[in-house]
């Protein structure tokens, strides 16, 4: 790949988890935050720049958000794209992959995707055109009960219809056959082992840019290749952290309530119900109030949390979550305001957008991954200068992540 690449993802956490997979390898990576900045963007700051749609829960609208950055990186002299999408197959992919095409194939009008999105260091693989989280059909894990998008089926013809799948292939020059000779815009193609994926970039890097490489962090980690000079990991310490959780994804929760039970039994714990958070008009004063005293009353962790329970609201499930995860951004951008942090450490997608939106911070510079699949970042402006950012993906980690990422790196 070459080094002017812009990486397109339906969420931030899957922005952020993919362009560290560029900054390791010592790339400049910028994230934007906001795809809507992309035309006001200098893309001569860095090697390599990812981007959020916010794309993965609003269906058909995906095929436009996509569709518009790919456009808006041409427009800047963009010679290779990345679209990251969720490694268990979340939300409105097809739209996404549809989107691209329609961009990429006015510069490039015989392009095609190449859909991977196993990533077996994490237990993501595909075998038979199916899709297994840990060997577990996908839609028979915690990814098909997720509350916004649930996976329906582990079956990729199903997920993708306009795709062809490829499966069977033993070398490079088979595989390359298989793709160059199919008649379908679209290839789906199985990965079991890191070799497998290390077969299917090769191929990529081959065909260059008339392939459009479609898959998670898991492809993209063995797409890069190696900058002039390798990633600095300088050590570091929390202070004192903020820590906002809007995703309800039972991973992250879980990883959660394993902090506050193990290493983190003294954090300020706040988790409105979110009956509280929809009638914000309401309760919002009361919140914030609850809020300023704890957060005043010692120099402790603060962790703002969404509360999982049900609710009954009429209208769109994707919308319902967004004001939720919005309204704890709120709360977030309240503590920030109201008391001293060094460290922002954000799970979910929605809702470390929308805290980034508030502060408003719209580039943050990726420096490397604390552990796999959290980057770290740090902002770059006025207000919030030198912060440190954090982002984890809901449905990412084991159950020990926050208590050793914390436990590694807290200097209290």
């Amino acid at each position: 790949m070459k080094n002017n690449i812009l990486v397109i993802a339906d969420d931030l956490t899957g922005a952020n988890d993919t362009g560290v997979m560029f900054a390791e390898n010592g790339f400049s990576t910028i994230l934007q935050v906001n795809s809507d900045y992309l035309h006001q963007t200098d893309f001569s700051q860095a090697e390599v720049f990812t981007v959020s749609t916010d794309a993965r829960p609003v269906g058909e609208k995906a095929v436009q958000l996509t569709k518009s950055a790919v456009e808006a990186g041409l427009q800047n002299g963009i010679e290779q794209i990345y679209l990251k999408i969720d490694s268990t197959m979340r939300g409105s992919v097809a739209y996404q992959i549809e989107g691209a095409l329609q961009a990429w194939r006015l510069r490039y009008p015989d392009a095609k995707a190449v859909i991977c999105p196993a990533y077996p260091e994490m237990g993501r693989t595909i075998e038979q055109g199916h899709l297994y989280v840990n060997g577990i059909p996908v839609h028979e894990t915690a990814s098909g009960r997720d509350p916004i998008c649930p996976v329906p089926s582990a079956s990729m013809d199903k997920l993708l219809p306009q795709a062809e799948i490829i499966s069977g292939f033993t070398s490079e020059q088979e595989l390359q056959h298989m793709i160059t000779t199919s008649a379908a815009t679209q290839l789906a193609v199985d990965a079991k082992t890191a070799q497998d994926l290390t077969l299917i970039a090769n191929v990529i890097a081959q065909l260059g840019n008339q392939i459009i490489p479609v898959g998670s962090a898991g492809l993209a980690q063995v797409l890069k290749k190696s900058a002039n000079k390798p990633a600095s990991h300088h050590s570091f310490a929390l202070s004192r952290a903020l820590i906002l959780v809007t995703s309800v994804h039972e991973i992250s929760q879980a990883q959660v309530d394993e902090y506050i039970a193990t290493t983190g039994g003294k954090t300020i714990v706040f988790s409105p119900h979110p009956s509280q958070l929809i009638n914000a008009t309401i309760s919002e004063p009361a919140l914030k109030q609850q809020l300023k005293a704890l957060i005043n009353c010692s120099k402790e962790n603060v962790i703002i949390r969404a509360n999982p329970a049900k609710i009954n609201a009429a209208g769109n499930i994707n919308e319902i979550a967004r004001t939720i995860s919005g309204y704890l951004a709120d709360l977030g951008k309240y503590c920030l305001d109201h008391a001293a942090f060094d460290t922002l450490i954000l799970f979910g997608g929605d809702g470390a957008a929308a805290l980034l939106a508030r502060l408003p911070v719209y580039e943050m510079k990726i420096l490397h991954a604390v552990v796999a699949g959290v980057p770290l970042c740090r902002i770059a402006g006025d207000t919030y200068q030198g912060l440190k950012v954090m982002t984890k993906s809901g449905g990412f980690g084991d159950k020990q992540l926050l208590s050793n990422i914390m436990q590694q790196h807290s200097n209290k």
